[in-house]
C-alpha cells in the first residue's frame, strides 16, 4: 500500500481489496482464506495474516493464513488457550504485541513459538450485530512494527469483514441444517415404514414394532435407521 495516499483512499483501497475478495466466495473457509491474503497486503510491515471465524467456546471454526508460520502461530493459541487473537475476540478490542521476547501477558504461547520467526503481532476482533465473529490477525519477523495506524486500518477493515464472513457461516449454517433436516426425516420415514411391516408382519402394535427394532439395534451395535432400512429392503427384496 502506497503510505502517502490521503486516508480516505487507503480506506477505499481496503473496502475495495476486501469486496473482491471474498464477496463472491461461496463459503466461509475460502473467505476467511481470502481475507488473510487482503489484509497481509493491506497493513503495512505485515509480512503475514489469517483470519479465524471462532465460536461460541473460544474454538477455532474456520481459519485463513497467508503462511505455515502464521498457521502454526495461530493454532497454537486454540491449543493453549491463550494468545493475542483469542483475547482480542474476548475482550473485544485490538491487541498489540510489540516483541515476542518481551511479551508477558501470554507465557505459554510466546514460549511455544519462541522458535518461529514472528516477533510483532497485531490483532483485532470480528463483530457483527452483536456477534462475536471471529478475530483478524497480522505478524512480522520483525520487532515494534505496528502503530496506532496500524490499528486503525485493521479495525477498518474489520467491519466489513464481519459482516461479510458472519453472512458467509450463517449461509453454511443453513445449508448445514437443511441437510440435518433432510436426513433426519429420511430417518424418521424409514422408521415409520419399517414399523408398518413389522406391524403386518408380527401383528403386534406400532410401540411394540419399535421396541423390536431398538432391541436389534442394541444387538447388533447399529443405529436404528439403519435397522429400520434394512427391514424395509428386506421387504422389497423379498
Amino acid at each position: 500500500m502506497d503510505n502517502s495516499l490521503p486516508l480516505a483512499n487507503e480506506l477505499a483501497k481496503l473496502t475495495g481489496q476486501a469486496a473482491d475478495g471474498f464477496l463472491t466466495e461461496e463459503n466461509a473457509s475460502k473467505a476467511v482464506q481470502s481475507l488473510a491474503y487482503v489484509l497481509r497486503d493491506s497493513i503495512p510491515n505485515a509480512a503475514g495474516a489469517g483470519a479465524s471465524i471462532i465460536n461460541a467456546r473460544g474454538r477455532r471454526e474456520s481459519a485463513g493464513a497467508t503462511d505455515p508460520v502464521v498457521l502454526r502461530a495461530d493454532k497454537l493459541q486454540y491449543e493453549l488457550g491463550q494468545g493475542p487473537c483469542l483475547s482480542a475476540w474476548a475482550e473485544q478490542r485490538a491487541i498489540i504485541i510489540q516483541d515476542t521476547r518481551q511479551e508477558t501477558r501470554w507465557p505459554k504461547w510466546t514460549a511455544a513459538i519462541a522458535e518461529l520467526p514472528l516477533r510483532s503481532v497485531l490483532s483485532a476482533p470480528l463483530t457483527t450485530e452483536g456477534r462475536r465473529i471471529g478475530a483478524l490477525k497480522v505478524y512480522s519477523p520483525s520487532p515494534l512494527v505496528f502503530d496506532d495506524h496500524s490499528v486503525f486500518l485493521i479495525e477498518r477493515l474489520a467491519g466489513p469483514a464481519a459482516v461479510l464472513l458472519g453472512s458467509a457461516r450463517d449461509r453454511e449454517a443453513t445449508q448445514r441444517l437443511g441437510s440435518q433436516l433432510a436426513e433426519a426425516l429420511a430417518n424418521r420415514d424409514a422408521i415409520s415404514q419399517a414399523q408398518g411391516v413389522l406391524i403386518e408382519r408380527m401383528h403386534v402394535s406400532s410401540r411394540e414394532a419399535l421396541d423390536v427394532m431398538l432391541a436389534e439395534s442394541r444387538k447388533e451395535g447399529k443405529p436404528l435407521q439403519e435397522v429400520a432400512r434394512g427391514i424395509v429392503n428386506g421387504l422389497a427384496d423379498g
